[in-house]
């Protein structure tokens, strides 16, 4: 494991410990924010601090980017898809009480990531990973990924010390079930995110979800 990671790690434990305390609220959001640009392209946050995103991505060749190991096993265009929704779907829903990055009628999102779907992609089966690993536009997934970092980092930057104490509003869980984000076979996730407050989802879909799915891409791409 790099060095980058290590310490990336480290934060993420003493980010853990004091994420609900207002008294830290200040220190909090400036490690939120380091830990989320390390695991988003730098061209959103910090141009010259490591990213992850960039270290695993900026020099994989479209075949190695669109692969499917074997059956069952998922390709980096899922993954990468995958993280990337959930973070749009929880920060923006659950935290920041906003319309998600993805239903921005302007952009066009779906049209321009050629998919016909908007769930999460828990539950795919093996001929959905096929179908969305080969018509995913590349490019267009990364620029929806770099708005929804961005979004995130306004809906962080906006909070307010004591508001990560707060649970997740049922009203907003229920949305995201009406809006079929996640489909009927993963609808576990909607009780297991309804269980948290918002330092939960800040400290997994934010941060730790989207690290665990780029180690996944990294061990597919060697």
């Amino acid at each position: 494991m790099s060095n980058e990671r290590v310490l990336w790690n480290t934060r993420q434990k003493e980010l853990k410990a004091i994420i609900a305390k207002p008294e830290h609220h200040e220190s909090v959001i400036q490690i939120i924010l380091a830990q989320h640009a390390a695991v988003h392209s730098a061209r959103i946050a910090e141009p010259d601090a490591w990213s992850f995103e960039d270290e695993v991505l900026n020099d994989m060749s479209e075949e190695n980017f669109r692969r499917i190991p074997k059956p069952g096993v998922n390709s980096i265009a899922w993954h990468i898809y995958h993280s990337t929704r959930i973070e749009d779907i929880t920060l923006n829903t659950l935290v920041g009480d906003r319309p998600q990055v993805f239903d921005e009628q302007e952009q066009d999102w779906p049209g321009k990531i050629g998919i016909r779907y908007r769930d999460t992609g828990n539950g795919m089966n093996d001929e959905d990973v096929k179908e969305l690993s080969a018509s995913v536009h590349i490019p267009s997934l990364r620029d929806y990924r770099n708005a929804v970092g961005l979004r995130t980092r306004e809906i962080v930057l906006a909070m307010r010390p004591g508001d990560l104490k707060q649970k997740i509003d049922p009203s907003r869980i229920a949305r995201i079930k009406s809006n079929k984000d996640v489909r009927e076979v993963g609808e576990w996730l909607l009780e297991y995110w309804g269980g948290l407050t918002k330092a939960g989802i800040i400290l997994m879909p934010a941060t730790r979800h989207l690290i665990v799915h780029l180690n996944k891409s990294q061990r597919l791409k060697k």
